[in-house]
């Protein structure tokens, strides 16, 4: 199983998000769990996010 799929299934739990109760949910649970999903396929450029390069994307300076 890659690493984003064990990201959500952990986050779900957290959230105590359930597949089978998503009518009975936490509205505020569904909406963080659905930022976090939009994020992270925004991240890898599946969806439309935020343009701006992160920390991670920046190229190194030369002095390190």
């Amino acid at each position: 199983m890659d690493e984003l799929a064990l990201e959500l299934a952990r986050e779900a739990r957290r959230l105590r998000l359930d597949a089978r109760q998503c009518q009975e949910a936490d509205p505020e649970a569904l909406q963080a769990f659905a930022q976090l999903v939009l994020t992270e396929l925004a991240a890898r450029g599946l969806v439309a996010g935020d343009d701006e390069i992160g920390c991670y994307a920046a190229p190194r300076s030369g002095r390190h």
